[in-house]
């Protein structure tokens, strides 16, 4: 991801993004609004807030969907 990705002058739009976290067998369902410039921002968004939240890893989120709301 290039650094004009994060600080280009588009609008912010919120994201409601749907998906599991954790182990297929003990995966949790989670949903987070977001506040981002696309789709692809507000995945990176919701990893990053798990990351640096739980310390959950990439792997263990399994993100099913991505609403513009």
């Amino acid at each position: 991801m290039r650094l004009n990705d994060f600080v280009c002058g588009d609008i912010m739009a919120k994201f409601l993004v749907i998906g599991k976290v954790g182990a297929d067998k003990t995966a949790r369902p989670f949903e987070k609004q977001v506040e981002a410039a696309s789709e692809k921002l507000a995945r990176e968004k919701v990893y990053a807030l798990f990351g640096s939240n739980a310390g959950i890893k990439r792997s263990a989120i399994k993100i099913g969907s991505v609403e513009k709301i």
